[in-house]
């Protein structure tokens, strides 16, 4: 005889099938989201709330559920819907295209058991009554229950707020699950039988009662309003939604609320935000252009948050909203995407240090694929971007690969999309699908790619890849023939990329990385400069706020005792020596004003500048007049000791010597000793850097969240890098020690190398500038010369009438004057004659003479040359030479002009076999005597364009003749500014 006999189910087999199926919290938010998605939802939220007891709502504004689709369907595990891939109505699809399901096995639901035990469930159609259903998932936990045993309470309602009428039953009914409801006894019993056998079993084991942890959370979880608030149905954004109202949340939830964190459980929190964050900052595929969602690959329409909340105080925890997307990734300096065919042949275009390569590049595979139905992989689309490890060695700006580095952390890895919602765990810091750092152990250099610091992801489609399916718990791909030749795809692309491209083995990267290298060491040289410079005129600055007033009062204190020797006899020892001692005092204290060197470019510190450099010669004037005449003045006494004053010399000068050696030491000391603590700190520092990278892997290793190869490689890479960056910060300071060490003076070169820089990026600008200034002279000179002549024959052709008039005249005296201007300036033209004619210093003089013979100088000034240098000839082109002394004499003759009094003469002599033009005025300041042929420096009030004396160097240079400022005495012809000039292959007769 044969029996018919079915199965019976107990009540555990829910979760086996649900919360025993999924790995972690994150997934398990994924799999509801991806609900949501198929629910044709918009906006996906996840807020969790602090209270007594943490609740987490799920909100979603999909299309809902009746009351018949929850029974029907919600509660009925493994529905047929998506498994035979009905098309969703399209009233339920809120105006949005069709999207393929993402949900495979139909348990997607239970993965809110994982979130937390109780669950409140509210859902509305837009033609519906609101439905809700309470559940507590551990009643799923009692091996002892049958399934038909549990029964869940479901209600339906007409308004939102109803929900808070319903609940104190809806509890009631969930409380009947544990010890009946009085309408079954024989359910009764068999409920009552199976908890007292579960309560013995949980206490032979010494776990807790599952049952009092349900009385317990049934009696204390509240929802109220606050809970609902940010469901768009119940703000009224919408009409249709559904709400998961979970209690009694996991850790990794409740970790996010920063007040329910114990200090010692910081760092499990600390672990529980990076993955929560890791799995779903990009839970949307973010690298998709319009192409990629034309074809199915990219979810459109589907905004999606996570958000912690303390009381009121909302903190934002994930959002969509990209800080690494596709536009960022096609900006890196290596990218590769493209199109890898259902016969596995890749392409597309690659990009390698900073430039993409021309055409299309294809990628074929290592061997033939197999185009069976039932292991296909089918077409996907792949797009990978990444950097240059090391700054020095990256086409990326420093600051750029700084953030690159830390945008790693965060975004890097290798995802993988399915019709744009994330497959898990593809991309996580402890899933390495593609054996990316696997092949990097092997060789780091010639494979190239690192997971954690590549960006991008793989790219398929349910429809175009059927036999790439999830696990049962969403932690992976089958592994089948299919994925196995997917992963071999993708690696295949990843090493020969790195071969051809990226590598060390590449022609790319012996072409491009030895310039990328030589111009990261020219910025990084550029951005110390920078610091540099900066810290010299920030110091300059300071200094010169700090001492103006000092040096001003220092000057009245000099001017106040010169009216007391002015006024003093000087015919008594005592007294000369008093008035001497406080001179010398007073001169000892002139050190203590210097500001150290000036920056090129003052900017607004100019005339603060200029007048604390007054304020420097006034005293230096007033310290050398009180010198003289009180030296002299003993001098003519006669002291009864000469040795007396000697010695009190040395003794002041050395006492001098001292107090600065002392301020200096102690000054040194301080900074040595501030140094000795910073770098001690850099060392713990540094020193600790490494366990606090890598001791987190000895618990990945424990817990086999990652192989010991991939964990050691990873110990090895952490190492190269922290010792790289240990090396950046110890050798260059070792190194400029040594330099101290060496009596070689660091200041001194740092500032004449920044000097020279900048003197040379001036000097270029310079040219630029004189190089456009010449063609515009040209350009202009010609175009005069051309209305000029129009001018005059225009003049000519007036008739006679006209021209006796005074109108006339006045314009006609008019253009003799321009037409005479015309004809001095064209010595400047570049274009001009270049013969050579011996020219004498009379003839200079003559052309001196007639050109300021205008008006040009004051009535006051005179020009007078002596008979040597009359009779001086050089053979040189005019316009060579007559320029120069144009320019000499006008500048002479706006200094000599500034002086209030006294008479303002120029003269033009010979000294030495050396010509020489000298003026009465106030001469050129000692710092501005390096700058004087600096192509625009200039310190003209007015009128002045700082080019007059670059191009006096300039021309006489061109003939192999020099220029420069009198230094010696022996060439200073008159009191002023005297400049010298040897004229090669001159004669002076």
């Amino acid at each position: 005889m044969v029996d018919a006999v079915s199965f019976k189910t107990r009540a555990r087999t829910i979760d086996h099938l649900g919360r025993e199926q999924i790995a972690d919290c994150p997934t398990a938010v994924s799999e509801l989201w991806k609900n949501a998605y198929d629910a044709y939802a918009t906006t996906i939220g996840l807020h969790i709330y602090d209270g007594e007891l943490p609740i987490v709502s799920l909100v979603d504004d999909g299309h809902g559920m009746s009351r018949q689709e929850f029974i029907d369907k919600w509660l009925v595990i493994g529905t047929e819907s998506k498994a035979t891939g009905n098309i969703v109505d399209e009233a339920d699809r809120n105006g949005l295209p069709i999207r393929p399901k993402q949900g495979q096995k139909g348990i997607g639901r239970l993965s809110s058991a994982f979130l937390g035990p109780l669950l409140l469930v509210v859902s509305k159609r837009r033609s519906d009554l609101f439905t809700a259903a309470l559940i507590d998932w551990r009643l799923f936990e009692n091996p002892f229950l049958y399934l038909q045993d549990i029964e869940i309470p479901v209600v339906e309602f007409h308004q939102r707020e109803e929900i808070f009428g319903f609940l104190p039953s809806m509890f009631d009914s969930l409380r009947g699950n544990l010890k009946g409801d009085g309408k079954d006894s024989a359910r009764a019993v068999r409920i009552t039988k199976a908890w007292d056998e579960f309560d013995k079993l949980e206490a032979s084991e010494g776990k807790p009662s599952t049952r009092g942890a349900m009385e317990h959370v049934v009696s204390t979880a509240t929802f109220n309003v606050n809970h609902f608030e940010q469901w768009p149905l119940w703000q009224g954004e919408s009409d249709h939604g559904t709400i998961l109202l979970i209690a009694d949340i996991v850790f990794d939830l409740e970790a996010q609320l920063d007040s329910r964190v114990k200090a010692e459980d910081l760092d499990a929190a600390a672990q529980a935000k990076e993955r929560l964050f890791q799995t779903l900052s990009n839970f949307t595929d973010p690298y998709s252009d319009e192409d990629n969602f034309s074809n199915g690959y990219g979810a459109q329409a589907f905004n999606y948050s996570v958000t912690a909340w303390d009381g009121a105080l909302r903190r934002a925890v994930i959002s969509n909203q990209r800080e690494f997307d596709v536009r960022n990734l096609e900006d890196l300096e290596h990218v590769v995407e493209g199109t890898v065919s259902d016969l596995g042949v890749f392409t597309g275009r690659v990009k390698a240090f900073g430039r993409w390569l021309e055409g299309d590049v294809v990628i074929s595979p290592k061997s033939d694929v197999s185009n069976r139905s039932n292991s296909k992989v089918g077409e996907f689309h792949l797009r990978l971007g990444t950097f240059q490890q090391i700054a020095g060695s990256s086409s990326h700006p420093p600051e750029v690969h700084r953030k690159l580095l830390e945008q790693s952390l965060k975004y890097g890895g290798v995802m993988v999309y399915r019709n744009g919602l994330r497959v898990m765990p593809y991309g996580r810091e402890d899933s390495d699908f593609f054996e990316i750092e696997k092949r990097r152990s092997l060789h780091a250099g010639r494979h190239f790619w690192s997971n954690r610091r590549t960006f991008g992801r793989v790219a398929l489609t349910r429809e175009g890849n059927p036999n790439l399916k999830d696990k049962a718990g969403r932690e992976g791909l089958i592994d089948n023939k299919s994925v196995k030749v997917f992963r071999d795809l993708v690696e295949n692309i990843l090493m020969k990329t790195a071969y051809n491209y990226f590598g060390t083995d590449s022609e790319l990267q012996q072409k491009y990385l030895p310039a990328i290298k030589e111009s990261r060491a020219k910025e990084k040289a550029e951005e110390e400069r920078n610091k540099a410079r900066a810290s010299r005129r920030k110091r300059f600055r300071g200094n010169l706020k700090k001492y103006s007033p000092a040096l001003q009062a220092y000057c009245d204190e000099l001017n106040a005792l010169i009216i007391k020797v002015r006024e003093a006899s000087l015919d008594a020892e005592g007294e000369v020596v008093s008035l001497r001692d406080k001179m010398l005092l007073l001169k000892d204290q002139s050190r203590d004003f210097s500001l150290g060197e000036a920056p090129r470019n003052l900017g607004t510190l100019e005339k603060e500048y200029e007048d604390y450099r007054y304020n420097q010669r006034q005293a230096g004037e007033m310290l050398f007049t009180l010198d003289q005449s009180l030296t002299s003045a003993l001098a003519i006494l006669k002291p009864k000791s000469p040795r007396d004053v000697v010695f009190s010399d040395i003794n002041s000068n050395a006492a001098f010597l001292q107090t600065r050696l002392r301020k200096w030491n102690k000054e040194a000391r301080d900074i040595l000793d501030s140094e000795q603590v910073r770098i001690a700190t850099l060392y713990e520092e540094s020193s600790k850097r490494y366990h606090a990278l890598t001791l987190p892997l000895l618990d990945d290793v424990e817990y086999e969240r990652i192989s010991l190869a991939d964990a050691l490689e990873r110990l090895a890479i952490e190492r190269d890098k922290v010792d790289s960056d240990n090396s950046e910060i110890f050798e260059p300071y070792i190194s400029a020690m040594r330099s101290l060490q060496e009596n070689i003076d660091l200041e001194t070169l740092a500032a004449y190398g920044m000097d020279t820089v900048d003197e040379m990026r001036e000097e270029l600008d310079r040219l630029h500038s004189l190089a456009q200034l010449g063609i515009t002279v040209e350009i202009i000179g010609h175009e005069i010369e051309g209305l000029e002549l129009a001018i005059s024959e225009g003049l000519d052709e007036l008739p006679e009438l006209a021209k006796s008039t005074k109108p006339f005249s006045d314009v006609k005296v008019a253009h003799e004057m321009l037409a005479d201007r015309l004809r001095f300036l064209s010595p400047l033209k570049l274009s001009g004659p270049t013969f050579k004619v011996s020219i004498s210093g009379q003839e200079i003089m003559q052309y001196v003479n007639k050109f300021f013979g205008m008006g040009l100088l004051s009535k006051d000034t005179t020009i007078a040359s002596s008979e040597k240098f009359n009779r001086f000839s050089v053979f040189e082109q005019p316009a060579r030479i007559f320029p120069v002394f144009i320019n000499l004499i006008n500048n002479a003759a706006y200094w000599v002009g500034q002086r209030s009094s006294g008479q303002q003469r120029i003269l033009l002599d010979v000294v030495e076999g050396k010509v020489v033009v000298g003026d009465s005025g106030a001469g050129v300041d000692l710092a501005d005597q390096n700058h004087l042929f600096s192509l625009f420096f200039t310190r003209k009030v007015r009128g002045g364009r700082g080019v007059g004396l670059y191009l006096c160097r300039a021309n006489l240079a061109a003939g192999g003749h020099t220029i420069q400022y009198a230094t010696e005495d022996k060439f200073k012809i008159l009191p002023g500014a005297n400049f010298v000039m040897d004229f090669k292959g001159a004669v002076y007769d």
